[in-house]
């Protein structure tokens, strides 16, 4: 697969030599000479095939140190592959692409931005004198379209939008013409997944504005395209697997088959601890904390230095974890650690730490502590998460009700669902009873508690009791992130009763949040109501 231009090499070789033997040769040479001829071919392609085998085997044992964190060992194998094959860009290209998932996991690091910009410059210029050699050769086409990828995600990531999409869509164009040349080049089809995939998220104004640019969506194709490269693809087969069951898992609804997926790959890559953490995130996210704290404890801190977000994503799941356990001085504790830890940390992890820090020393009563940690949290677009979920503590002070409140959600989410019901009510009852809390969302945040806590007991039209008591009062829910996210819980419930079309206007109205992890959520409630609905339709029409 990835020499096809020795393939191509060989067979002309044969046919000229074929057409002069018959020409001059056949009738005049013993059979000696014939020999020595099919001995020369044969020596030829043995030769070709020890040069394809040698520089596959190169790339396959490069993708594995890759697949156990080793990059330095890996880098030094793509190294080895431009010394080998200096007129290839293989090893140019790899390189540039194991760079890059570095550097997605440490984009603060500013030295290792100037060294993947003059990795990907070198490989888009090797990929682009290769392709002029072998036109026919899908390869060509194919490392070009990674060198150009590898372009387009630093720019993302470096916030030029402009730039990405104009690498992308060359992306994008040189692996339709690697497939057009050979439709079973499977492991080109992993990005173009990618394109057709979440080019299909988009929001409709957008979505309509990305076709016209050649980027038309399309979710049931392109991640049927992923899977193929991850059951046929031969050096991008785990990232296909990884990816195929990360689009499940997050956005599909798949949390079990994903999960099982991550123990296997875990089980087989043993050293990539950021396989580990996702398996703890799933703990964490699915109420099973002390697993998800057992399994951080378990990850060394061997990467802090190429990888520090690997060791910032494990303390922030024991902190997180603890928090939602009530441990909050532990908590505390480690989220201090984590803000002090000498790592480069991302924007994005910096506000939750503020964030998490802040609303501690409010729960503790300290305002001052509180509004000074908040108030660090900016509005940028790596942060609206975080800027958002901050601006009600941010002003509104915590009381005791407060307080309460947010124990009783974290029993709820660490599965102590008595606890949490029983504490939800009393506080519903001190209220109705008129004792009035300093944030006037926190009538509504309870009432959202209580559905939420019958939702997961499966007791779904009590939950939905509760959510209707919300419902004529929405615009009375002044803080925007507790409005749209009570829409979302809101939905979810709906959509369990198979009321579909309430649901989608639950989700619908929840769109105005626009920070991505919201509007990533919001799309993918959507897709599984979406799916429910023709399930539900295709079943009564079977029936």
């Amino acid at each position: 697969m990835y020499c096809r231009k020795n393939q191509q090499l060989f067979i002309s070789v044969i046919d000229r030599l074929t057409r002069i033997w018959h020409r001059t040769f056949l009738n005049k040479f013993s059979p000696i000479l014939i020999l020595s001829v099919f001995s020369f071919l044969t020596s030829v392609s043995i030769q070709a095939n020890t040069e394809l085998l040698r520089l596959d085997s190169l790339i396959l044992e490069g993708k594995e140190r890759v697949y156990e964190l080793q990059f330095q060992a890996a880098d030094e194998i793509f190294l080895q592959i431009q010394r080998e094959y200096p007129d290839r860009p293989h090893g140019y290209t790899l390189q540039a692409y194991a760079t890059s998932l570095v550097f997605s996991m440490d984009q603060t690091n500013d030295s290792l931005a100037q060294a993947l910009e003059a990795q990907f410059n070198k490989s888009l210029d090797m990929a682009d004198d290769y392709k002029d050699r072998y036109k026919d050769d899908p390869e060509s086409y194919f490392y070009l379209a990674i060198a150009n990828g590898v372009k387009a995600l630093y720019h993302v990531v470096n916030r030029s939008y402009v730039k990405g999409f104009f690498s992308g869509r060359k992306t994008k164009g040189n692996l339709e013409k690697a497939v057009k040349l050979d439709s079973t080049f499977y492991d080109a089809y992993f990005a173009l997944g990618l394109f057709h995939y979440y080019a299909d998220l988009l929001p409709g104004f957008l979505k309509f504005f990305a076709g016209i640019l050649g980027f038309p969506g399309d979710r049931e194709r392109g991640r049927q395209e992923v899977y193929e490269t991850a059951q046929r693809g031969k050096i991008f087969k785990m990232e296909g697997e990884f990816v195929y069951h990360s689009m499940g898992y997050f956005l599909e609804g798949e949390k079990n088959a994903g999960f099982r997926a991550f123990q296997r790959l875990y089980e087989k890559y043993p050293s990539n601890h950021a396989l580990g953490l996702m398996i703890a995130y799933h703990y964490r996210r699915t109420g099973y904390l002390q697993k998800c704290i057992d399994a951080c404890e378990k990850i060394p801190d061997e990467h802090s230095d190429l990888l520090p977000q690997i060791t910032n994503v494990r303390h922030y799941n024991m902190a997180v974890a603890h928090f939602d356990l009530n441990h909050f001085t532990k908590a505390d504790s480690l989220f201090e650690r984590l803000h002090h830890l000498p790592t480069r940390k991302s924007d994005y992890y910096n506000a939750g730490i503020h964030y998490y820090r802040g609303l501690l020393a409010d729960l503790r009563f300290e305002r001052a502590e509180a509004v000074a940690r908040l108030s660090r949290i900016e509005k940028e677009k790596k942060t609206k998460f975080w800027y958002w979920r901050s601006r009600m503590p941010l002003e509104y002070p915590a009381d005791s009700l407060t307080y309460r409140y947010y124990v009783a959600n974290n029993l709820l989410g660490s599965r102590q669902f008595v606890r949490s019901m029983r504490e939800a009510k009393a506080i519903k009852a001190e209220i109705d009873s008129g004792a009035v809390p300093v944030n006037p969302n926190l009538k509504y945040m309870v009432l959202d508690l209580i559905g939420r806590n019958y939702y997961y007991t499966r007791k779904y039209e009590k939950a939905r009791e509760y959510f209707q008591l919300i419902a004529p009062d929405f615009n009375k829910v002044k803080d925007k992130f507790t409005r749209s996210w009570i829409r979302i819980h809101y939905g979810r419930c709906l959509r369990t009763l198979d009321d579909f079309d309430e649901a989608e206007k639950m989700f619908n109205k929840a769109k105005d949040l626009d920070d991505d992890f919201t509007k990533i959520i919001v799309q993918r409630e959507k897709f599984i109501n979406e799916r429910r609905k023709k399930q539900r339709e295709q079943g009564l029409k079977e029936g």
